[in-house]
């Protein structure tokens, strides 16, 4: 089951924000956005710790409730994706939302500022939506 998916900015601006089959609903989207912002510099940095030379950084981690998929750009964009713990990763699937999605109808739109909302290009927003909800783990939940 797939509950958010988040489009952060180098700069750790959150430009994009969508929400599906929450059990619980976000009582302060802005301060979600900046946790998982945050969680996501600290477990980054962690993992190029402790991990061996040339550790990029992190491509999921699980929790009993949950599991984040991540998933950074060159240029320093972060995708994510939290969904049930069942999920199998999806790093494939965010590089695809990146590719074929974000750059086809955000990054090449004219109209599109750098660092703007996302949510301003309808185009990419509207296939977003119907290629998550066409996953086949969209609004069910995975056994682990």
């Amino acid at each position: 089951m797939i509950y958010n998916f988040y489009i952060f900015s180098r700069g750790r601006k959150c430009l994009c924000r969508e929400e599906w089959n929450r059990t619980k609903p976000c009582a302060d989207i802005r301060e979600e956005a900046k946790l998982i912002s945050g969680l996501l510099i600290t477990l980054n940095s962690f993992a190029q710790q402790m991990g061996p030379p040339k550790t990029m950084g992190f491509m999921s981690y699980s929790t009993p409730q949950y599991k984040m998929h991540s998933f950074e750009t060159a240029t320093g964009y972060r995708f994510v994706l939290t969904t049930d713990p069942g999920v199998p990763d999806q790093h494939d699937c965010l590089k695809q939302i990146y590719a074929d999605l974000f750059v086809e109808h955000v990054i090449k739109n004219p109209m599109y500022q750098i660092g703007e909302d996302v949510s301003k290009c309808t185009a990419f927003t509207t296939k977003l939506q119907s290629f998550l909800q066409t996953r086949p783990f969209f609004a069910m939940l995975m056994s682990s």
